[in-house]
This record gives structure tokens, sequence and C-alpha cells, in this order.
């Protein structure tokens, strides 16, 4: 089975993912794998200039250490990661949301559980580009202080 991914430098961040040939909305392209943790715990979070951890529902974690965690940010993404139904434990899927051509970045809203705005536009700053880029890769919607305006 050919690859439907490729690695390669983005325009971006650092390195991406790549859609190595044409795809429909709807495809299973890769697994979120790494280093596991339990409910509750969380890896040393050493500033390397990009976040692959991943929260899954039941409370465990996925330190990135695959292909998967090489996908980048974006506010108008064209993929998702989807938790895997009935798998124990929990594993996590890249899925294309619309089709994506050949040589596309591949792309997913990280909605990063941040929950002052400040450090989410300083230390969690979206470089999307967007037409709807909102500014941040932390989901808006958890901010402790929502209801004060960005400024």
């Amino acid at each position: 089975m050919a690859a439907k991914v490729v690695v390669k430098k983005s325009g971006l961040h650092g390195r991406g993912l790549f859609a190595a040939c044409d795809l429909e909305a709807g495809v299973r392209l890769i697994e979120y794998k790494g280093v596991r943790y339990a409910e509750g715990e969380m890896p040393d979070l050493v500033d390397e200039g990009h976040t692959r951890f991943l929260r899954l529902s039941d409370g465990t974690g996925i330190d990135g250490t695959g292909w998967a965690a090489l996908a980048n940010h974006a506010c108008e993404p064209n993929c998702e990661l989807a938790e895997e139904e009935g798998s124990r434990p929990l594993r996590a899927w890249l899925h294309t949301l619309r089709p994506v051509r050949k040589g596309e970045e591949l792309v997913w809203d990280y909605r990063l559980q941040v929950r002052c705005r400040t450090e989410a536009y300083a230390a969690w700053a979206c470089a999307c580009g967007g037409d709807a880029c909102r500014g941040t890769m932390a989901d808006p919607e958890l901010f402790e202080d929502a209801a004060t305006p960005a400024g």
C-alpha cells in the first residue's frame, strides 16, 4: 500500500506532514503514537518550540513521538485527531475532514487546554495565517478570563 503522508519542511513550523497523494474526506491517515501517560499524569513539557502531548477523553495522554506528532496546527484544519471507538487503551488517528490535494500540508486544530488568555497568546501563538486565524493554538472556550476582551 502506498504511503498517504510524507514528512518535509513546513512553511508553518519546522517539519510537517503532507499528503503523498490526493485524499478524499474521511480518510484515516496515521495513528498518534508515543509514550503513554496514566490519567492525571503529564510529561515534563520542556519548551522545544512545539507541543506534542495529546490528552485523551479518558484522562490518559500520549506524548507523541511518531509521525502524527509532526502534524502542525491550523485554525482552519483539513484534518482532525479522532479517538478509535472501543479501543483499549484509547488510540487516536489523524483523519481528513475534507478532500486534500497531493502536496498539501495536513493540519489539525490543537485546541490546547490553556486557561489563561495572556499565556495562550504569548506562549501558544498561532502561525497558520488563515482568514479565520484566532491567534492562538489554545481553545478560547476554556479561558478562565473569557469575559475579559483580548488585548
